[in-house]
């Protein structure tokens, strides 16, 4: 079957389950998923990092913390801060590139600053630092420790020389997919046999391991499945004031979940960093009075969202005007913050690896989003000599470059995805899966009570999605808040002309649904709370009239 958005509709299960048992074994078959029972890492590179920092605070060095601007970098930095208080060690600073003035990664010009005004005897990285063969090399010859703690991925010949701990370097493929928090809290973990906390700090850095989790997309494999909802759970229990002010800031209750985590909480503390500083966010988790901020995060999170919607039109055009690209690569005035959740939207609509840039100074800056199967880092990396930098995972990367590269890097990189292309044309064709058709009597709330048993979902265990069928009743139209303009689309249907369903398509609009009677779609399901009458939702991936 084929839908209006994606060419083919792909089955991961031709049952139709008859009830709810059937139906949670076939979501779980669908996924192959293997259940961690407990999580254990082992030494894999700790036991180096663990004896330089030991011996660092034990002579009481000043240490530099030095994460990236995202949650994952940020999540990070607040963890060390708040484990480093905890043991009462206070010979620490910590710092957050700017986005726009200094880009990805570690930068030499901020280790020098490190060094040189703050006295920094030992830097750790977060999240960053893998490709940081310069500052490593810097470090070293001014006699300053320098220990690389980073998810992304490693390029044997290209490494700096320096202690690195990377979950990629595991055997284990499972703790291979660690996000940065994650090897973060396995070293703070380690460290705390040394260095005793009350174990309400565990339960506290749990949440933020989660929540970066979660954000970071990092897959949902058995280890990050378990960390993700032993994270949310935290989340929930934490009683740091930070951690209840920003549940507060979106819901009335501490039914919180990977949704509220991934599309509500993530967008606010990472819209800061964004538009502003990341900084802030650091200082807000850090700090005794965390409103003024969390305040802000909204105000930044609405400037986002009207930003991000002018960047994907103006790309939109631009795209438009290509020919069956393999890849997308635009440049613009386009606002460098917002690039990558611009970019993400331009891949699923055009369906082709999307590079989008920042084309106003000599430096261009961008970040880049990819379609299922086609590796990012594979792509840059094959044509790496022509950025001044990049990095990143498979589906998400950033990158810069010098603007006289500009016909060069478009060139080689169409070039890569074209021999891609040729080899498994297949990858571009667009496509949406499901995991079963779902029966009308199992549209109830237990439903939700049994999604709600597997959660959480995300990238690896997706959020499952079923086929309904019925007859359209009615489709109503509600508008955008910022132009009043209409931006998404609520459909009430009905499978067995006895009891109305509704389906919401969120920032999409589809006039031809008012014109037909009968159709099949691919939701997903939701609950909702609505003047304390709670029901069943169904969010809306795609349909078809055939």
């Amino acid at each position: 079957m084929r839908g209006k958005k994606y060419r083919h509709w792909q089955a991961l299960s031709t049952d139709s389950p008859a009830d709810y048992q059937h139906l949670s074994e076939t979501i779980a078959g669908n996924r192959q998923f293997a259940t961690v029972e407990r999580l254990h890492y082992g030494d894999h590179g700790l036991n180096a990092a663990i004896t330089s920092i030991e011996q660092a605070i034990i002579d009481n060095k000043r240490i530099a913390l030095y994460a990236d601007y995202d949650v994952d970098g940020t999540m990070s930095c607040i963890s060390w801060i708040w484990f480093l208080r905890a043991i009462g060690y206070s010979n620490f600073t910590h710092y957050i590139p700017c986005r726009f003035k200094e880009g990805y990664g570690v930068n030499l010009d901020a280790v020098k600053y490190l060094i040189n005004k703050c006295q920094a005897q030992l830097i750790i990285t977060m999240d960053t630092g893998i490709t940081a063969n310069s500052e490593a090399a810097y470090c070293a010859e001014r006699g300053v420790e320098f220990i690389c703690t980073d998810h992304h991925l490693i390029r044997a010949d290209d490494m700096p020389d320096c202690i690195i701990l990377n979950p990629k370097q595991h055997p284990d493929v499972m703790y291979q997919e660690l996000c940065g928090a994650g090897i973060t809290f396995v070293l703070l973990r380690a460290l705390a046999r040394k260095f005793k906390v009350a174990p309400q700090l565990w339960t506290d850095i749990l949440a933020l391991t989660g929540m970066a989790t979660i954000c970071d997309m990092v897959p949902l494999n058995g280890v990050n499945h378990k960390l993700a909802k032993l994270g949310i759970s935290a989340l929930t229990r934490s009683q740091r004031p930070v951690l209840r002010e920003l549940i507060a800031s979106i819901r009335k209750d501490d039914n919180i979940d990977e949704s509220d985590v991934g599309f509500s909480l993530g967008p606010r503390i990472n819209a800061v960093g964004r538009l502003d500083h990341a900084d802030a966010i650091v200082e807000a988790f850090t700090n005794d009075n965390p409103a003024p901020l969390i305040s802000y995060m909204d105000k930044c999170n609405l400037q986002r969202k009207d930003i991000q919607r002018q960047i994907v039109e103006q790309a939109r055009q631009i795209a438009q005007q290509e020919n069956n690209p393999a890849l997308l690569f635009i440049g613009g005035n386009f606002h460098p913050g917002v690039l990558g959740v611009a970019a993400s939207r331009i891949a699923d609509e055009f369906w082709c690896p999307t590079f989008l840039y920042n084309n106003e100074d000599q430096l261009y800056r961008g970040s880049a989003r990819s379609i299922a199967n086609f590796d990012l880092s594979l792509a840059m990396s094959a044509v790496g000599h022509l950025f001044d930098k990049f990095g990143g995972h498979r589906a998400a990367a950033g990158f810069s470059f010098n603007r006289d590269r500009t016909k060069e890097l478009k060139a080689s990189l169409s070039d890569y995805a074209e021999t891609i292309r040729a080899q498994t044309p297949d990858i571009w064709q667009s496509k949406i899966s499901y995991d079963c058709h779902l029966r009308r009597e199992l549209c109830t709330l237990k439903l939700l009570d049994k999604l709600d048993e597997m959660k959480p979902f995300g990238l690896g265990f997706s959020e499952p999605k079923f086929v309904v069928s019925g007859k359209v009743i009615d489709t109503k139209f509600y508008n955008n808040r910022l132009n009043n303009q209409p931006a998404h689309t609520a459909v009430t249907f009905d499978m067995d002309n006895n009891r109305p369903l509704r389906i919401m398509f969120f920032n999409e609009v589809h006039h031809e649904l008012t014109e037909i009677e009968k159709a099949s779609f691919i939701v997903t399901a939701q609950r909702n709370n609505f003047r304390n009458v709670t029901s069943l939702d169904f969010i809306g991936k795609d349909f078809s009239t055939q």
